[in-house]
């Protein structure tokens, strides 16, 4: 769970960037951009997007599989209200909550559905820095000149080759972030033992209910991680995920035509990788803020206006976080979850035992 100091810190970040993402000078463009939108656009943007968490449930499913197999229909209520809770609440709450509602559920340990939970999120990033790269890679030209010219973001001028260093950067910085934390899982399925062993090291200085506490924890971790140990299966499931995110990238496709940015599927892949990647950072709930500012740095590099270029990506946020709130209360509400109960990270009913 985020520290006090963190979640100030992603408010101040989300506020910041928010507020520089803002075409402050022309407000009155992004109002027109909004009041001409072509809005039936959505009536194609938003089923995908909504697919989308279906086949996001289906790959924890697979994860699951070698822990308890389990169905895809069971997933999706705690799935959903953890995304939920992860637009409101700051700190990324939401993750632990799907890790608790999943848990409980499901009757297994809610460290090993903690592991599943971030195993998941490993998959999304490699699968986001796959998405980012698709788009950059077809936007520059190799040993091409990628110009002088100066692009107006923000009231400050930055060249473009300023902003495709922040673009890469992001993408580096995810890479890494990715790379590391799944080097880390992979460590710890191949030598269990090895890492037992260092833990009891450590642990040998706490008393003795604390030590025997932290060593429990760490084995159901790794008993969440069990899929590593099945390679075709790590291999099924990784090649799925691209499922979920090819999904959310039509809605950025779908809702660009909205405002009449006719942006192509590589365009559209980079802004997705660039929007997600940002969000890597602290932020508001939701991301609200590091989401904009990533957007925006793209959109000024693909040459769009300020005003529809805000309006657009301000529309997708509101388009991801808003139909699947709605939906995550219907769960909360038809599962006879309280938002104190979720919460809590314990105590009865189990999701599923409320109201159908």
């Amino acid at each position: 769970m985020a520290s006090r100091r963190q979640i100030w810190i992603g408010f101040a970040l989300g506020a910041a960037a928010l507020a520089w993402s803002m075409p402050w000078s022309d407000l009155p463009g992004v109002g027109r951009s909004l009041e001409q939108g072509v809005w039936e656009w959505l009536l194609l943007a938003v089923p995908f997007y909504l697919v989308g968490y279906w086949s996001r449930a289906k790959r924890v499913a697979q994860l699951l599989g070698p822990i308890k197999p389990t169905p895809t229909s069971r997933v999706l209520p705690p799935l959903v209200i953890g995304f939920l809770f992860n637009n409101i609440l700051p700190g990324r709450l939401g993750e632990l909550v799907f890790a608790h509602l999943l848990g409980r559920r499901e009757g297994i340990s809610r460290t090993a559905s903690f592991a599943v939970v971030v195993l998941s999120r490993i998959l999304d990033g490699i699968t986001v820095v796959a998405f980012f790269l698709f788009g950059l890679f077809a936007f520059l030209r190799v040993g091409g000149d990628v110009g002088a010219a100066h692009i107006q973001l923000a009231g400050h001028a930055f060249s473009r080759q300023d902003l495709l260093g922040k673009v890469y950067l992001a993408g580096i910085a995810g890479g890494i972030l990715f790379g590391l934390v799944s080097a880390g899982c992979f460590l710890l399925i191949a030598w269990k033992e090895l890492a037992m062993r260092i833990l009891d090291r450590m642990l040998v200085l706490l008393p003795q209910g604390l030590s025997t506490k932290g060593r429990h924890v760490l084995e159901k971790f790794i008993a969440g991680l069990e899929v590593l140990r099945n390679p075709r299966l790590l291999l099924s499931v990784f090649i799925f995920n691209f499922v979920p995110w090819g999904l959310e990238l039509f809605t950025y496709y779908f809702g660009a035509r909205v405002f009449g940015l006719s942006l192509t599927v590589r365009e559209c892949a980079l802004i997705m990788g660039m929007t997600n990647l940002a969000m890597i950072a602290p932020s508001m709930p939701g991301g609200i803020g590091l989401f904009e500012g990533g957007g925006m740095i793209v959109m000024a590099l693909l040459g769009v206006p300020k005003a529809p270029a805000f309006a657009f990506i301000a529309m997708v946020h509101l388009l991801i976080m808003v139909p699947i709130n709605i939906w995550g209360g219907y769960f909360l509400w038809s599962e006879g979850i309280s938002f104190q109960d979720a919460l809590r990270g314990g105590g009865e009913p189990a999701v599923g035992g409320g109201r159908r």
